[in-house]
């Protein structure tokens, strides 16, 4: 008897179309019911620069690394797998996973344009951006890849309903994953409470060894964590190996990656590692717990700010400060870097300072 595939439902589409939305959602309802379930954001597997060839290569790296992430998770036990985003919609996924022990199915969600418009400046995105969006919307409409959902008059829980009914929801033992092997390269670790701004210093120092035609790629720790039964440090840390393994293979040996904490399981994952540690006041946390809710970050999977209330706010701004606290007792080999009071721009300076030593 052959191997048992392993279910993978992914949803696709053009920007504002709720991709990352509904995958989000779905996974979180399998999670809330009991099943042993991951979601990966395949958006968060190809950050790596300068742009490597043009399309095609960015895709060819994000779907590799897709690979190594779904079969870490497959072998921990996850009995449903959930992807959002794109690869390359004239190559379409198929030839990625075949012979492989995976089911896939792919769903293109859509929407006629006037709704599309409003979503997408609904998430902040620029009006002047709609030409490049209706093109690529286009160009998606004439690939027909996967199985298409119109979601036109739907809000988000009906279109997640709909997903969630074709989904595996089961429990099942949980399996550690390998012992990871140590990677090679420098590699810069940014860590910080809550909202201190470890994701905009790094991504501005990111951003400009791109423009300097430096191979260097990223990583946010946190989205390599959704699984269910978790957290689970160790298949962080697996995944961490994994993709870290495929930048270097695409030829990316400088790495920078942010986490709230450097776990022991994360730090096993690198031969050598500078850690940054980013420190603030309680009023700065504050002001910036606030000013992440009112939409001055990217977007990711499971923030837990974006749009909060309020009473969550407190209760955020709160949690941060106590890490803060916390982390200062804690020592370690570390830089630190008090952040209080700076602008953004401010603190990625002295990172990229410590970034180029």
């Amino acid at each position: 008897m052959g191997i048992e595939k392993t279910p993978v439902l992914w949803t696709t589409g053009a920007p504002g179309a709720g991709k990352s939305t509904t995958a989000w959602g779905v996974y979180s309802r399998i999670a809330e019911a009991g099943g042993n379930v991951a979601y990966v954001d395949i958006d968060q597997l190809g950050l790596i620069g300068p742009p490597p060839g043009g399309g095609e290569a960015s895709h060819a790296i994000k779907a590799a690394n897709l690979l190594r992430v779904l079969e870490i998770l497959r072998g921990r036990g996850a009995r449903q797998l959930v992807v959002s985003g794109v690869l390359d919609p004239e190559i379409g996924i198929e030839p990625y996973f075949e012979g492989r022990d995976f089911d896939v199915t792919l769903v293109r969600l859509t929407c006629d344009r006037d709704e599309l418009r409003s979503r997408f400046l609904g998430r902040g995105s620029p009006e002047g951006a709609l030409p490049d969006l209706f093109e690529l919307v286009d160009i998606y409409d004439r690939a027909a890849f996967g199985e298409e959902m119109d979601t036109t008059g739907q809000c988000p829980e009906e279109t997640v309903d709909a997903l969630f009914r074709r989904c595996v929801v089961e429990s099942g033992p949980v399996l550690p994953p390998d012992v990871v092997e140590p990677q090679p390269g420098p590699v810069t670790v940014v860590t910080g409470p809550t909202a201190v701004g470890k994701s905009t210093a790094a991504w501005s120092v990111l951003y400009e060894m791109w423009q300097q035609e430096s191979p260097v790629a990223y990583a946010d720790i946190a989205q390599f964590g959704f699984v269910h039964p978790g957290p689970d440090p160790a298949v962080e840390a697996a995944i961490l190996a994994a993709v870290r393994r495929g930048y270097r293979e695409a030829g990316a040996e400088r790495f920078i990656a942010v986490a709230r904490e450097f776990l022991p399981e994360h730090r096993q994952v690198f031969k050598e590692a500078t850690v940054v540690h980013l420190d603030a006041d309680d009023a700065t946390l504050t002001e910036r717990v606030r000013r992440r809710a009112e939409g001055e970050s990217a977007l990711l999977a499971g923030d837990e700010l974006r749009g909060a209330p309020p009473g969550v706010r407190d209760r955020v701004a709160a949690r941060a400060i106590a890490e803060a606290a916390q982390a200062r007792d804690s020592g370690g080999d570390r830089v630190i870097l008090d952040t209080s009071g700076q602008e953004a721009t401010e603190t990625a300076a002295a990172l990229r300072a410590l970034v180029r030593q």
